[in-house]
């Protein structure tokens, strides 16, 4: 670093002797700016159709030589499945905010830039924007979220049981879009088993019945894919 400024003080003097006055040196901060960590974490986007964009956690860190400690803008391109779909985005240091919109896939955070101030001292301290920064994020998966109302429903008349399966999930569009395969589990002793695989309509529903005169718990069961987060509701006891 010594050596840097010294030969900045050479250059600023061999500049002032021709032009018979005095300039500051041309600061260029972050040049070699670096990300050192950019870890982000595997999330499910909204299942609401109104919330449109979804935090997605990470943690974010950055050598800056050159620079305040503190500089204010990180941004990234969003790339889904190798292909770009939105330029510039603000990362913050714990995370940033992904639109549904952008839909999913494999997400990866690349071409980051850094703003700031340089490390002058003042007057002499210059803004920069949108340095290019070196490095870029893993890829996670990002899964649509499975609609909020989805679940299950069982009533029982006698030793008849009737099953009502909802699963959808929320696309890109903000649509509606049905889950085809569900499981229906029933509680033994402490343990969940298989009572049905289900093969759901277009829409994501099914209805069907059995019979049973025991007071069971019953629970619905979606598979994680790539393009939805599963999960499971909890145990209903009829």
């Amino acid at each position: 670093m010594r050596a840097l400024l010294r030969a900045a003080a050479v250059a600023v003097a061999s500049t002032a002797l021709v032009a018979g006055t005095t300039t500051m040196a041309s600061a260029a901060p972050g040049d070699t700016a670096t990300v050192t960590t950019a870890v982000i974490q595997p999330v499910a986007l909204s299942g609401f159709k109104n919330s449109t964009s979804t935090f997605v956690p990470g943690t974010f860190a950055y050598a800056a030589p050159g620079t305040t400690s503190t500089p204010y803008g990180l941004k990234a391109n969003v790339n889904v499945n190798g292909r770009l779909v939105a330029a510039g985005v603000r990362i913050n240091s714990n995370g940033f905010y992904y639109e549904r919109a952008w839909g999913a896939g494999a997400v990866t955070l690349t071409n980051f830039t850094l703003s700031g101030y340089d490390s002058r001292p003042a007057p002499h301290r210059g803004a920069y924007t949108d340095r290019p920064v070196a490095g870029a994020s893993n890829a996670v998966q990002i899964r649509y979220g499975v609609e909020y109302r989805s679940g299950i429903q069982v009533r029982k008349k006698g030793k008849k049981l009737t099953f009502k399966i909802k699963a959808r999930y929320v696309d890109s569009r903000g649509k509606n879009v049905g889950i085809r395969k569900a499981t229906i589990q029933v509680k033994k002793g402490s343990k969940w088993k298989t009572l049905k695989k289900v093969n759901l309509k277009k829409n994501g529903t099914k209805t069907f019945t059995r019979k049973d005169g025991k007071k069971r718990y019953y629970r619905l069961v979606i598979k994680t894919t790539s393009v939805y987060q599963g999960g499971q509701t909890k145990g209903l006891k009829i």
